[in-house]
């Protein structure tokens, strides 16, 4: 499987900001709703989340979508 820089980068993007907010993968994962496996792939950028995905980890982190983006 190839994975892409943007996805790369936007993974470490999660993970930088889920660490700010003290938060494990599994208390990220249990948030959204998903296995704390998943959010280990999306932060290795090895999984693409879908936009609803998008949505519910922006408001477990309570920044906008936009902020999510940042600096990607």
């Amino acid at each position: 499987m190839s994975v892409s820089l943007i996805h790369v980068k936007f993974g470490k993007r999660i993970q930088e900001l889920r660490k700010k907010k003290g938060f494990t993968q599994e208390d990220l994962a249990d948030l959204i709703d998903v296995d704390r496996s998943y959010m280990g792939f999306v932060e290795r950028g090895e999984r693409n989340p879908t936009l609803d995905k998008l949505i519910k980890i922006a408001q477990a982190l309570k920044i906008t979508l936009s902020k999510l983006f940042e600096d990607v």
